[in-house]
């Protein structure tokens, strides 16, 4: 199948309006969809790993949201610049532009939550900062979004009756999204600044100011792994319950609970102790 869409192929197609890209297409040339005017609606799959080098979808000022695949690990110089009505990007590479330990232990980690080194390489700031490198450059965004799957399969594996709690919190907390398919976004502010000399140039930063990201996010990794440790002992009861049933007794008199000295070994031992006694308490 078509693997590479070369560089100038829709030059300023005034009438294009909708682009589906499909899987086996790796590699977008320089300025493939410059000025694509009426270009709406961009759908990339996962298998694309370059997008130009310059200005693949520049001045395409009806694009309004774009969702960048996993795939892509670097957006070309100026990728997406001045299409003015560009309000929304969803990076779904989370895994990557994500803090592993982080998502495991929180703010107990230690780290914050965005792989700035990989986030930077991944908007066009790998080597400067200069406003003028954004690969959103000109475009009304505030903030960037990132896919956090590692949180979101962990959700999506739940019972569905621990779900609402969850999707509650989300929807409660600042900078946290819930995406239609069940994808947790994680939203991030664009920090311009202004040069500290009249020579100098604006700079620009995708940072979590305030930790109100992370802060967020710990919230709600504690409340799943609540979850996870409250649906893990259930499973440990009915197994024992289980062990001792016998026919001639009703199953009510053989259910035995796990203690609580043995959740509290449970915990210890899986990490949760401290980590989940605020979700406990709440």
């Amino acid at each position: 199948g078509l693997e590479i869409i070369g560089a100038d192929a829709f030059l300023y197609c005034e009438a294009l309006q909708q682009v589906t890209l499909p899987s086996s297409v790796t590699k977008l040339g320089d300025c493939a969809f410059q000025g694509c005017s009426s270009l709406t609606k961009v759908e990339f799959n996962e298998g694309m790993q370059i997008i130009a080098d310059l200005y693949a979808f520049r001045f395409c000022s009806a694009l309004r949201s774009v969702t960048i695949p996993s795939s892509v690990t670097t957006l070309g110089h100026q990728t997406f610049a001045n299409c003015t009505n560009l309000s929304e990007v969803i990076l779904l590479g989370g895994g990557r532009l994500l803090n592993e330990k982080f998502l495991d232990r929180g703010l107990f980690s230690g780290q914050g939550v965005l792989n700035h080194r990989r986030l930077n390489a991944m908007v066009g700031l790998k080597n400067s900062d200069k406003a003028h490198e954004f690969a959103f450059c000109g475009c009304p965004l505030t903030a960037i979004k990132v896919s956090v799957p590692g949180l979101s399969d962990r959700m999506a594996r739940l019972p569905q009756e621990c779900r609402p709690s969850i999707e509650g919190r989300i929807r409660e907390v600042s900078r946290l999204e819930l995406a239609q398919n069940g994808t947790i976004l994680a939203c991030f502010p664009i920090v311009i600044r202004a040069p500290e000399d009249e020579f100098g140039q604006n700079t620009i930063h995708v940072q979590d100011t305030d930790n109100q990201t992370a802060e967020s996010l710990h919230q709600v990794l504690r409340l799943i792994s609540f979850h996870e440790l409250k649906e893990s002992s259930i499973l440990i009861e009915l197994a024992v319950w289980k062990s001792r049933l016998f026919e001639d007794q009703a199953r009510a008199d053989c259910r035995t609970s796990v203690p609580g000295p043995a959740k509290s070994l449970i915990m210890e031992y899986c990490g949760f102790t401290g980590f989940l006694e605020p979700a406990i308490e709440g």
